[in-house]
């Protein structure tokens, strides 16, 4: 089965450009990330503060630039929404469907598992790129993201991996980083 990993900071707008290749790719693709499986968690499970709880929390952390990120940290349960998202991603694939992976990756390190985990399939990686300046500006307008995490992972998803493809979602609209990549997924016969 085919695989279409796309990897970038929140607020790059990886859902955006995912949809867009759901619609012109000529073979159908389902669109999987961890946020499907965090929307089936009871809400108790997660502190989406800086609070820890067994699911998902925030913890400040100091940039590079010299100011200060929210990372997303793991309790026991987030870790293990974490393998089951990988299985529902391999029971996806086992029943014949091809995939639209939608990730904020922990670079290299993160994608070599997906990399050893799919060996058995055609994967393309996509590195969504974005300005930081831009991240922070649509963060903001999102209203629905905690401040300072779109900052902290353009910091650190894109660290040790050279893509298939790289497209940047500051310069582009979603509609034109989708042809970019299946342009280049069907060697230009889209």
């Amino acid at each position: 089965m085919k695989i279409i990993y796309l990897n970038g900071p929140s607020s790059s707008g990886k859902t955006s450009i995912c949809r867009e290749l759901q619609s012109i790719l000529p073979e159908h693709y389902l669109l999987i990330g961890i946020d499907l499986l965090i929307n089936m968690m009871p809400e108790r499970s997660n502190s989406w503060s800086t609070t820890e709880s067994k699911g998902f929390s925030w913890k400040e952390v100091s940039l590079p630039n010299g100011k200060t990120g929210m990372r997303i940290t793991s309790g026991p349960h987030a870790k293990k929404i974490n393998d089951s998202y990988h299985a529902v991603v391999h029971a996806l694939l086992k029943s014949g469907q091809n995939l639209i992976v939608d990730d904020v990756g922990d670079g290299i390190n993160d994608l070599q598992i997906w990399i050893d985990e799919l060996k058995d399939h055609s994967l393309t990686t996509v590195g969504v790129f974005c300005s930081l300046e831009e991240l922070a500006r649509r963060e903001v307008a999102r209203q629905d993201r905690m401040i300072g995490s779109a900052a902290e992972q353009f910091y650190r998803v894109h660290n040790g991996i050279n893509y298939d493809i790289t497209v940047h979602s500051d310069k582009l609209s979603p509609r034109e980083c989708a042809n970019q990549i299946a342009k280049r997924l069907t060697g230009g016969r889209f």
